[in-house]
């Protein structure tokens, strides 16, 4: 990484653990941060991240040979626009938001050509950050992104010199770069973000201020309120949800696709096989606790922390009761029947 001059375009818990990890290089970037707020740029400041801040983002992007935008998805075309005529030559230019179809379109569109652009998506590790990422300033540091997955996207002619800038910025913060295509990425996003958007959208929908609401509520707990749990910003998941919309119809089609085998089992009285379901779902769930905790992003980029305890019996516990539990101890590998 040889970067003199870096731009943080929009202050959250991400970007600023970006600058303060390249704050802790041995011959540290200046900083000049940015954002609408100057709530947040002045504690991002106070943080340690930033040496300067600007209140314009087309001057904090002046003269930097770095500059990385994370303003929120539905603010990035804006953002692109006003920084455009101050990005210079040859400079590199990135993001941080969690789709990427839209920003590639916005960044061929709106950024001028003689700037090198690849879209990214820094993916916590959850040894280091847990499986509840962290959201606010104060939980920001420069070891955040250590063993992180950080996602790289390319535009076409993207040469090699760049491609290796690039992950040498993941490098420099000990995150993993990982240089995926564009449609695979959003694709795989939807599995894991848009579909558990709707669905908890759905289930408010279909119990939530409906017929017999008022005596339901007296049975909602902790499950329900995990369930029906949607982000803070609204505006923000709706506005992924929607242009993600052909990944997440496809997702929904394999959704419903489940639900219809799981009513048919219901309605036929098939309780072996519903239990069945059960089963396979809940060890497919234990593997992915167990890999995510020991952040195993693949055979090569895993984090050794010692003995991971298993976690199916306590999670049949938790969720589906003791004789589910039993069987997921005896651990058989069981295929669905269809």
């Amino acid at each position: 990484m040889d970067f003199k001059r870096v731009a943080i375009i929009g202050t959250n818990y991400i970007s600023i653990s970006i600058a303060l990890g390249l704050k802790a290089q041995k011959e540290p970037p200046e900083i000049i941060g940015y954002d609408a707020s100057t709530v947040a740029v002045d504690l991002a400041r106070a943080h340690g991240a930033l040496d300067r801040v600007e209140r314009k983002p087309g001057r904090a992007c002046r003269d930097a040979d770095l500059v990385i935008v994370a303003t929120p998805l539905s603010a990035i075309r804006e953002t692109f626009t006003a920084i455009a005529p101050h990005l210079q030559p040859g400079c590199f230019v990135t993001d941080i938001a969690c789709l990427k179809a839209p920003v590639m379109r916005w960044a061929e569109e709106f950024l001028p050509k003689n700037i090198l652009f690849v879209g990214g998506h820094p993916v916590l590790n959850p040894v280091i950050a847990g499986l509840g990422s962290p959201e606010r300033t104060e939980e920001a540091s420069a070891d955040l992104l250590r063993e992180a997955l950080y996602c790289f996207t390319t535009p076409a002619g993207t040469s090699g010199a760049v491609i290796d800038a690039f992950a040498g910025l993941a490098r420099a913060l000990e995150a993993h770069p990982f240089f995926v295509d564009v449609t695979e990425h959003d694709g795989l996003h939807a599995g894991v973000a848009g579909l558990p958007a709707l669905l908890a959208i759905a289930l408010l929908r279909a119990t939530v201020d409906t017929p017999g609401w008022q005596e339901m509520r007296k049975f909602t707990g902790y499950r329900f309120a995990i369930a029906t749990e949607v982000t803070d910003d609204i505006h923000e998941c709706c506005t992924t949800t929607f242009l993600n919309r052909e990944n997440v119809l496809r997702r929904i089609n394999v959704l419903l696709g489940e639900l219809i085998y799981l009513r048919d089992l219901l309605t036929h009285d098939d309780a072996e096989a519903l239990e069945e379901a059960f089963v396979a779902a809940t060890e497919g769930r234990e593997r992915w606790i167990a890999e995510r905790e020991q952040g195993m992003w693949s055979k090569e980029h895993g984090v050794n922390m010692g003995h991971t305890p298993t976690t199916g019996e306590r999670i049949g516990q938790m969720f589906f009761g003791g004789n589910i539990a039993r069987r997921l101890a005896e651990g058989p590998d069981r295929s669905r029947k269809k």
